[in-house]
């Protein structure tokens, strides 16, 4: 059994697997006598079938079962051997007629693989912004514990710093025939939510008023705040809606005092407003910047991406579309679709590159990790900062019982160790900068 390989350029080729009837004739005949002992057909005892009669009915198919088997290893070790960072999946060319008589099978197969090149990050440079969290998000970030563990106190009466519990349903018309079973939304707003705020507070509870759907369509904020995303709002039934309030309260801060710093840090980790503060500070110049490097990795990604001359297998890409997905109708449909696709192809080869050439690999330990901190940052969100580590440990692997969170966070470790080391390599322009001036700098 021989693999050989007829280059159509540098990206692309022929793999021919040839293999000897004499590699897998012993191994499909052990297969026969297995059957034989063990087949089950009327008119005869189990392991009495004739001989000839198992090779009639079981030969063709187990011949060709080996077969593949052995040109799929074949195959598989030639592309290993020689390092061939494959693009897409080989595509088998079209056979007429396999004859399992001959003494030698040819098997050929039409591949695409990565250029040879090689990215020297230090040449490009981007912005690399320091971001320190000031007095205003400082004090943002405890108002939000405070406002976690508030105490609600109910009002008759909406006033500015009220909290709106809202029922939304749409009306439905007299004369409208069949059943029009549409379930109302539950939402509460306040004066951030203005759009929403402004329509009911100068109701009282158990009040109403009625907002048209061409109002709601109209205004996609208002939409969202009464419960509804834009294609919902676009599709709503009814022509009028009927908005209900259900419930006005208030927050009355949690006091900044030890049982606070308990509930948010476990008890005795924090014991003074100073110390409180200082660990906020912390906790937001990480996460500022985490997003800082992050933002630097994608600027560094997009000037590789726009610089880097990459060859791609583009005529095998092409065949590999037609083959791989049966809504493909024509060649042209394909190359369609190839041009659409052209410029993401290229940055996933140059973020594969990145990572071979970095030695970048991945094992449960990271994915493990990743799902960890996951887990963390969903209870962060409720205010929850202190569950033991083997319970935060327990979520993260049922977690990793599905298979796309596996994939999707095998995903994340990867890029995380591609951004770790795009951040030791590529050139840094150090910069200092406030979190309000780098969320700007985002929307560019």
């Amino acid at each position: 059994m021989k693999v050989t390989a007829q280059n159509h350029d540098e990206v692309s080729a022929l793999l021919t697997v040839t293999i000897d009837k004499a590699d897998y004739k012993d191994k499909v005949e052990k297969q026969l006598h297995n059957y034989a002992k063990n087949a089950q057909i009327p008119g005869f005892r189990k392991g009495k079938v004739p001989m000839s009669m198992v090779r009639k009915q079981y030969e063709a198919p187990a011949s060709f079962d080996e077969i593949n088997r052995q040109v799929s290893e074949a195959l598989n070790g030639y592309v290993q051997e020689n390092n061939l960072r494959l693009v897409g999946q080989p595509v088998p060319v079209p056979v007429d007629d396999l004859d399992l008589n001959a003494e030698q099978i040819s098997v050929a197969f039409e591949v695409g693989y990565e250029p040879n090149f090689k990215i020297d990050l230090a040449k490009y440079e981007a912005p690399h912004y320091k971001v320190e969290a000031s007095d205003k998000e400082i004090n943002q970030s405890i108002e939000n514990m405070q406002k976690r563990f508030a105490e609600r106190e109910e009002q008759e009466k909406i006033g500015k710093d009220s909290f709106v519990t809202l029922q939304v349903s749409q009306i439905v018309e007299e004369n409208a025939e069949g059943e029009h079973n549409h379930h109302p939304k539950t939402v509460s707003v306040n004066n951030e939510t203005k759009e929403a705020f402004d329509l009911v507070k100068k109701l009282k509870k158990e009040e109403t008023v009625k907002v048209s759907k061409a109002d709601v369509q109209a205004n996609e904020e208002l939409a969202k705040q009464l419960g509804f995303s834009k294609a919902e709002a676009e599709h709503l039934h009814h022509d009028e809606l009927e908005v209900k309030v259900l419930d006005i309260y208030k927050l009355n801060l949690h006091e900044l005092n030890q049982e606070l710093f308990d509930k948010v840090y476990g008890e005795g980790n924090i014991s003074s407003e100073e110390e409180l503060r200082n660990k906020v500070k912390t906790e937001l110049d990480e996460y500022f910047q985490q997003n800082a490097d992050v933002h630097f990795v994608n600027k560094i990604l997009e000037q590789v991406n726009e610089k880097e001359e990459v060859k791609l297998p583009e005529a095998f890409l092409v065949k590999w579309l037609m083959f791989s997905n049966p809504n493909i109708q024509s060649e042209e449909q394909a190359k369609e679709i190839f041009e659409a696709e052209k410029n993401q192809v290229k940055a996933q080869i140059i973020e594969g590159k990145l990572m071979n050439d970095n030695e970048i690999k991945i094992d449960y330990a990271d994915v493990l990790a990743q799902a960890e901190q996951l887990v963390k940052n969903q209870l962060a969100i409720y205010g929850i900062h202190h569950l033991p580590e083997e319970e935060i440990q327990k979520y993260a692997v049922e977690m990793l019982k599905e298979q796309e969170q596996v994939r999707q966070i095998s995903s994340e470790v990867a890029m995380t160790k591609l951004k770790d080391a795009i951040l030791e390599k590529a050139t840094k322009k150090e910069t200092a900068i406030s979190h309000d001036e780098f969320l700007e700098e985002l929307k560019k």
